[in-house]
């Protein structure tokens, strides 16, 4: 019975990658397309207010759930009504809470009419989210990523489309409010019209104990969290200013994207390496995959956006006001080369129990970031952040050091092959660079020139990589068919 359940596994978080994978491509690219259509529309002091709301928002999230839905995904055994419905009360009164202690907060900070509604949105959304949360554990806990995936689409789908359509019709900062309330209420609606739960408060005390054992451990990781990005971010943008922190949204845009693919390994990962952890050996062979694929992806993506970020401004007339943000794109796309890899690390430390551990590194990180991302803003700029959070992001091999010992990965050698290829495709970029070609013949060229030399280098350097890929989808395709 244990080799059915595992093979089940398999099969399921196999399914599930590939599905999100394809899935992220078409998300990427409506994403890529809606933001710089707004960001085409708006001005950077304008995007700036948006990324500075959001971050405030985006605080109440965390406060919201104190662990519970992690500890639903990561126990071993069957969630009951009990567990759903007392997690699902907790959660409520938390957000009810949360929301009743921002709203002061908020009132003293003499917003704009425009901002107030994107407050009331995206608080609505925050509403929403914490609404979904039962019917996506569930969903999780079976490894049942297609569903959420369709509904992260029409989500994303909705949102451009909105948001594009009222920046055009000239709303501005208020297209943001109107876009994420349409988006939040059609996501609610889908998810509950596929996904039935029993639906009720009640409370347990033995449930609720039994879940704060993992679950508070786990939300106190998320606290520390907030403290190090999100307050950390309202704080800098106290000092570099609206503009300048708009600046830095478009330049974490692009290297954000490839990261998608790293949530979606994650979000797989997590359920996954929580049913594996008594079995070592596959959990080590999982995990050491899971970083081959992501780098095999994040890599060679985070090189071609930087390369090609200068002269995609250059071809787009009026497009010359994000200029200040190719610099701090390039540092982003370093530090996010890092994340990729220590992220995929501390969502196994958490799925298999060792939240200390992860405690540990997110209260270095923090402090990390509380001392040098207020000093380098102040003395530099929003140049300065950027650097900070680079300096932030090296301290991150401390994590694969602790990989090594806790799980027996060798970090280096799971993404060597993705690295050279990745280095390999920066020198041939570089080249290019020299040609001094229209900027328009220069992406194109990049990218042409840049993808064959990578997947060349993949191909004569991971061919057992490949295979037992290819041999995945054909086991897929066998199971189907019978």
């Amino acid at each position: 019975m244990e080799q059915i359940d595992l093979q089940e596994i398999k099969h399921k978080t196999t399914s599930s990658v590939i599905f999100l994978s394809l899935r992220n491509i078409g998300i990427q690219a409506i994403s890529f397309i809606g933001f710089f259509l707004l960001t085409y529309i708006l001005g950077t002091k304008e995007v700036g207010v948006f990324a500075i709301v959001a971050e405030s928002v985006g605080i109440l999230g965390y406060f919201s759930d104190i662990g519970l839905a992690a500890a639903l995904i990561q126990q071993k055994t069957e969630v009951t009504k009990d567990e759903l419905q007392t997690t699902f009360t907790v959660q409520q009164i938390l957000v009810l809470l949360a929301l009743i202690i921002a709203f002061p907060i908020i009132k003293n900070q003499h917003l704009a009419s425009n901002e107030l509604w994107i407050v009331a949105s995206l608080c609505f959304s925050f509403i929403a989210a914490s609404l979904k949360t039962i019917p996506s554990v569930l969903l999780e806990r079976k490894l049942n990523f297609k569903l959420l995936s369709t509904i992260d689409i029409v989500e994303n789908i909705t949102f451009y489309i909105f948001a594009v359509l009222f920046a055009f019709l000239g709303f501005g900062t208020l297209s943001y409010a109107i876009a994420t309330f349409i988006r939040s209420l059609l996501g609610l609606l889908i998810i509950y019209k596929f996904i039935s739960w029993p639906i009720g408060f009640s409370f347990s005390k033995d449930v609720a104990k039994k879940l704060f054992r993992y679950g508070i451990p786990y939300q106190f990781n998320s606290f520390i969290s907030v403290a190090k990005d999100r307050l950390s971010n309202l704080f800098v943008a106290q000092i570099i200013g609206t503009n300048f922190f708009g600046i830095l949204a478009w330049a974490q845009k692009g290297p954000r994207m490839p990261l998608s693919f790293m949530d979606a390994i994650m979000k797989i990962t997590f359920p996954t390496f929580s049913r594996l952890q008594d079995h070592k050996d596959l959990l080590k062979k999982s995990l050491d995959k899971s970083l081959f694929f992501i780098a095999l992806v994040v890599f060679p993506a985070l090189v071609g956006i930087s390369f090609v970020g200068q002269d995609f401004i250059y071809i787009v007339p009026k497009y010359t006001k994000w200029l200040p943000a190719i610099f701090p794109m390039y540092l982003y796309s370093l530090n996010y080369a890092i994340a990729a890899i220590t992220t995929p690390i501390t969502n196994a430390f958490n799925a298999v129990g060792k939240i200390t551990l992860t405690t540990r590194f997110m209260i270095m990180w923090t402090i990390l970031t509380w001392v040098f991302f207020p000093i380098l803003s102040w003395k530099f700029g929003y140049i300065g952040t950027v650097w900070a959070s680079v300096i932030v992001g090296f301290s991150s091999f401390i994590v694969w050091i602790v990989a090594k010992k806790e799980f027996d990965v060798n970090i280096f050698k799971s993404v060597q092959k993705p690295f050279f290829g990745s280095l390999l495709m920066s020198l041939i970029l570089l080249i290019i660079n020299q040609l001094n070609l229209d900027h328009l013949i220069n992406v194109i060229f990049k990218i042409i020139s840049g993808s064959l030399i990578y997947f060349l280098f993949i191909y004569l350097s991971s061919r057992t990589e490949i295979n037992w890929f290819w041999q995945q989808i054909q086991c897929l395709k066998n199971k189907k068919q019978s």
